[in-house]
């Protein structure tokens, strides 16, 4: 993916902000509904992009340039941070919620840029199934960890404590997050150690 494509596809992620700002300030169930529904979708979309030809070269004509090469034949990443969302919303405290998104969303492109820009120390690398290589820095890393902290502390009724154990969970959960997409694994992991170790047990939507 060119740099033009990679600044469109983080714009996508800051963009996913409203994702957590909709769990704080609506009901609950108003947010469910809303993320199930633009999850579906989604979902939707990404598997006509998959199965269908014709379907999948229209898309690309438009929206080529922000898919990574490993991506052209999977699930993109809208689909799995919608559903991880939708997910999240449904067993997490809103307020939990919101909080891993916001892990996801803020640190996740903080990491990419600093890491593809200044990261000069490479953790390590993993070949992709097309040939291309995905490495992961100590700069972007240590970026994810900071940006996540930093905005966690705008999520109300979150102890600080917390949220730093949070975001380096987040941070070590999207660095190994190689065989899943981040976009799932750091919502739901995160999520669920944060979610048992405030509230001790998930809290499923009740539909009546």
């Amino acid at each position: 993916m060119n740099l033009t494509g990679e600044l469109i596809r983080k714009s996508t992620h800051i963009g996913a902000l409203i994702i957590p700002i909709m769990f704080l300030i609506l009901p609950r169930e108003t947010s469910l509904w809303i993320i199930s529904l633009v999850a579906i979708i989604v979902l939707a979309q990404d598997l006509l992009r998959i199965y269908h030809k014709g379907f999948r070269k229209f898309i690309y004509h438009f929206w080529g340039t922000i898919y990574r090469r490993w991506e052209l034949k999977r699930l993109g990443g809208s689909s799995y941070i919608l559903c991880a969302a939708t997910l999240a919303i449904y067993f997490f405290k809103p307020n939990i919620a919101a909080l891993v998104m916001i892990y996801i969303s803020v640190g996740d492109t903080f990491a990419v840029f600093v890491g593809t820009l200044w990261g000069k120390h490479i953790i390590y690398a993993h070949r992709n199934s097309d040939g291309t290589f995905r490495k992961k820095t100590i700069e972007g890393t240590s970026v994810f960890f900071i940006s996540s902290v930093l905005a966690g502390l705008f999520v109300p009724d979150i102890p600080i404590v917390w949220n730093i154990i949070g975001a380096g969970l987040a941070t070590v959960v999207e660095a190994l997050s190689f065989f899943i997409d981040d976009n799932f694994t750091v919502p739901i992991i995160t999520g669920l150690v944060l979610q048992f170790a405030i509230y001790g047990q998930l809290m499923p939507y009740r539909w009546f």
